[in-house]
C-alpha cells in the first residue's frame, strides 16, 4: 500500500496538470495572441486540444487493455509534457495551434487511464473518495487556472503557463515508477481501419460546434459514422467492443450520462457570465462561486461506493438525478432575483447530485464488464460524457447568444436542461441495480 500511495500521487498531480491546463488559458490566451498575431485563428488554440484530447479517448482505453495502464499513462504524460514545451517555445499562432494538438493527444490519455488505474487499485468503498479528491481538483482548478494565467502573464510571460507543466510531467512519471500492475493483459487486433472512421467521423461533428455553417460538418461526421458501423459489423475485433453494448447495464448507464451532460452539467459554465453582466460582480467573486459545486460533489462522490453496496447502481441514479433536476427546477423559477447565497446553495445541492452520479457511473463503467475490457469501458464512458458535455455547452451557447437579455437567456438554457432531463429520469429505470457480471465483492 505504501507504493500504492505514490501512485495515488502521480494520478493526483496528473489530475492537476490536465485540469489547470484546461483552465489557464482564459486569462493568458488574448496576450498571447497580441504577441503571436494571427487573431483569426484564435478559436483554434483550444478547439484543436479539445478534439485531440477527445477523439484519442478510446483509443488510450483499449491499449491500455493490451499493454497496461502504468505504460500508457506514461506515454501520455511524456507527450503532453513535451506538447507543453513545444507550445512555450512557439514563435507563431500555426505552431502554437500544432504543440497545442500534441497537448491534446498527450491529455486524451491522462484523465481516463488514472480512473481506470483507481478502479485496478482500490475497493469500490474507496474508489468515491478517491474521485471525490479528483473531481474537486478540477473545479478549483477552474477558479485557480485564471488566477495563476494572469500571474504568469503580468509576473513572468505566458509561456509559463506551459513550461510550469514540465517539472510537474517529470514528477508525475516519478510516483509512478514504483506501481507494479497485477493484472493480465492480453495483446490482441486492434481495428486502426475502424478507430480512423471514427475518429474522422467524431472529429467532424465536434467541429460543427464551433464553425459558422455545420451542417457540412454534421453530415459528412454522420455520413461517417454510418461507414464506421457498417465496417464494424465485418471485423471479427472490432474497435469498440460488441459487448460493451450487448451489456444493458453498460448501455444504459452511458445513455443516461449523455443526457445527463448535455442537460444540467454544463449550465455552471455560465454562471460566473451571469453574475458578470447581469448582476455586475467581479471576475473573482463570480467565479468563487463555482466552489459550491466542489462541496456539493465531495459529499456526494465520497460514500457513493458504500451507497453502492447498500443500495445497488439503480436506485442511485433516480434518486440522485431527482435531486439534480429539482434543484435545476428551483434555479428556473428563481433565476431572476436569486441571491448570490441562495444560488451557492442551490449549486452545492447540484454538486452533490453531480458527485453521486459521476462516481456511481464510473464505478459502473468498470463493474459492469468484464477484466479484460475494463479500460474500453472506461474510457468509453468519460468519451460519451465529453460529447455530451460539448453539445450542451454549445447548444446553451447559443440560447445566451440569441436571448434578450442574459436573465432570459439563463431561463431558456435550464428549460432545456429540464426537457432533456426528462430523458435521463426515464433511462434510470432500465439500468441493473447490481452488476451483471457479478464484480461487487
Amino acid at each position: 500500500m505504501n507504493k500504492n500511495k505514490y501512485v495515488f500521487w502521480g494520478l493526483v498531480i496528473t489530475t492537476l496538470i490536465s485540469a489547470l491546463d484546461a483552465n489557464i488559458m482564459q486569462t493568458a490566451s488574448p496576450t498571447i495572441v497580441k504577441q503571436l498575431g494571427g487573431m483569426e485563428l484564435f478559436a483554434w488554440i483550444f478547439s484543436v486540444y479539445m478534439l485531440a484530447s477527445t477523439v484519442t479517448v478510446p483509443l488510450y482505453g483499449k491499449l491500455s487493455d493490451m499493454y497496461g495502464r502504468k505504460r500508457l499513462l506514461i506515454i501520455s504524460v511524456a507527450i503532453f509534457t513535451i506538447g507543453s514545451l513545444l507550445a512555450g517555445l512557439a514563435n507563431s499562432m500555426v505552431s502554437l495551434i500544432i504543440y497545442r494538438g500534441i497537448q491534446g493527444l498527450g491529455a486524451g490519455g491522462m484523465l481516463p487511464i488514472s480512473m481506470i488505474i483507481v478502479g485496478d487499485l482500490f475497493t469500490i468503498e474507496k474508489r468515491g473518495k478517491i474521485q471525490a479528491v479528483f473531481s474537486g481538483i478540477w473545479t478549483l482548478s477552474s477558479i485557480v487556472g485564471p488566477v495563476l494565467g494572469s500571474f504568469f502573464v503580468e509576473t513572468l510571460t505566458w509561456r509559463w503557463i506551459f513550461f510550469i507543466n514540465i517539472p510537474i510531467g517529470i514528477a508525475t512519471v516519478l510516483c509512478l515508477i514504483p506501481y507494479k500492475e497485477q493484472n493480465q493483459f492480453k495483446k490482441t487486433y486492434i481495428d486502426y481501419k475502424g478507430f480512423v472512421l471514427f475518429g474522422l467521423s467524431i472529429t467532424l461533428l465536434l467541429l460543427a460546434t464551433n464553425v459558422s455553417e455545420p451542417l457540412w460538418y454534421v453530415a459528412c461526421g454522420i455520413v461517417g459514422m454510418v461507414l464506421f458501423l457498417l465496417v464494424e459489423r465485418k471485423v471479427e475485433q472490432p474497435f469498440l467492443p460488441v459487448s460493451l453494448f450487448k451489456n444493458r447495464g453498460t448501455l444504459m448507464v452511458n445513455l443516461y450520462m449523455l443526457f445527463l451532460c448535455i442537460s444540467f452539467f454544463g449550465t455552471p459554465n455560465y454562471i460566473p457570465l451571469f453574475l458578470q453582466e447581469g448582476s455586475h460582480m467581479n471576475i473573482y467573486q463570480s467565479g468563487l462561486i463555482l466552489l459550491s459545486i466542489a462541496i456539493g460533489w465531495t459529499f456526494g462522490s465520497t460514500p457513493a461506493g458504500k451507497w453502492i453496496i447498500r443500495y445497488g447502481y439503480k436506485h442511485l441514479f433516480i434518486i440522485g438525478n431527482l435531486i439534480c433536476t429539482l434543484a435545476g427546477l428551483v434555479i428556473f423559477f428563481v433565476i431572476k432575483d436569486v441571491s448570490y447565497f441562495l444560488l451557492f446553495g442551490l449549486l452545492t445541492v447540484q454538486g452533490f447530485a453531480f458527485g453521486l452520479l459521476f462516481a456511481v457511473g464510473t464505478i459502473a463503467s468498470q463493474e459492469f464488464v468484464e477484466n479484460d475490457i475494463k479500460g474500453m469501458s472506461t474510457s468509453l464512458q468519460i468519451f460519451i460524457r465529453n460529447i455530451g458535455t460539448s453539445i450542451g455547452v454549445t447548444v446553451m451557447g447559443l440560447f445566451i447568444n440569441h436571448a434578450a437579455t442574459m436573465v432570459i437567456g439563463m431561463k431558456n438554457i435550464y428549460l432545456f436542461a429540464l426537457c432533456v432531463s426528462v430523458l435521463s429520469i426515464v433511462v434510470t429505470f432500465f439500468i441493473p441495480t447490481k452488476s451483471p457480471v457479478g464484480n461487487e465483492g
